[in-house]
């Protein structure tokens, strides 16, 4: 394993900022042609003008629809998806009291189902060919608790939860899954908190290239953290 891509396709979703527009430039270096995907054509159309992707497809990742037509668009301008980022993310703060239902289940729709709709749709194809990266970036929010987090950070346990499950369905098949779990990244999303940054997309998107091009077999279902 020599870290390079080529002849490998991409998929990264939540493709047009921070860790996802990071993660696509860091593959794309590596080799792979690779399609962001994110709900705002303008971002996602700027990582591909500037080299950071070969292709943009808008949309959103709850929604199944969009997710078939990511699948065939990225199939049919680069071909078989190899590996999948799921990098697509959105943040809702408050206290359990007072955050609105409607705000809870859109994070959950974004950060946990849309990781489970995007996988199903590349699973056929990678399980047909014997071979894949399924990667979700997960958070230190998945391994603690903290105030005015729960549906964020209740979606990357679930999150963490799924991809196990789903790499022990994968067993023998040639296709592994991972989750990769940053401590605070210096992205429009942690601005929204208190918490301060300790480290950059790129260094994010270093480990997550690594994963996708380097990590052994053995790690399927693994979560690797990159915090201390």
């Amino acid at each position: 394993m020599n870290g390079r891509l080529e002849g490998r396709t991409a998929i990264v979703t939540g493709g047009g900022r921070g860790i996802g527009a990071a993660i696509a430039r860091e593959l794309t270096a590596r080799g792979a042609r690779v399609t962001v995907f994110a709900r705002t054509a303008t971002e996602i159309d700027e990582v591909v003008r500037t080299g950071g992707a070969a292709l943009a497809v808008a949309g959103d990742v709850s929604l199944e629809s969009d997710v078939i037509r990511l699948r065939a668009s990225h199939e049919r301008v680069l071909g078989p998806c190899d590996v999948l980022v799921h990098a697509a993310g959105i943040l809702e703060r408050g206290r359990v009291e007072v955050l609105e239902p409607a705000a809870w289940r859109r994070v959950l729709e974004v950060n946990l189902t849309g990781a489970f709709l995007v996988s199903r749709a590349v699973l056929p194809g990678m399980k047909s060919r014997g071979r894949g990266r399924i990667l979700a970036i997960a958070s230190i929010s998945g391994h603690v608790g903290t105030a005015e987090g729960s549906a964020y950070n209740a979606s990357k346990w679930g999150l963490i939860g799924f991809a196990k499950c789903l790499a022990e369905e994968l067993r023998g098949s040639g296709v592994q899954v991972m989750t990769v779990s940053p401590g605070s990244v210096d992205t429009r999303m942690l601005a929204q908190t208190p918490f301060p940054p300790d480290m950059a997309p790129e260094e994010v998107a270093r480990v997550v290239a690594w994963c996708a091009a380097e990590a052994p077999d053995a790690m399927s279902g693994s979560d690797v953290g990159v915090f201390g």
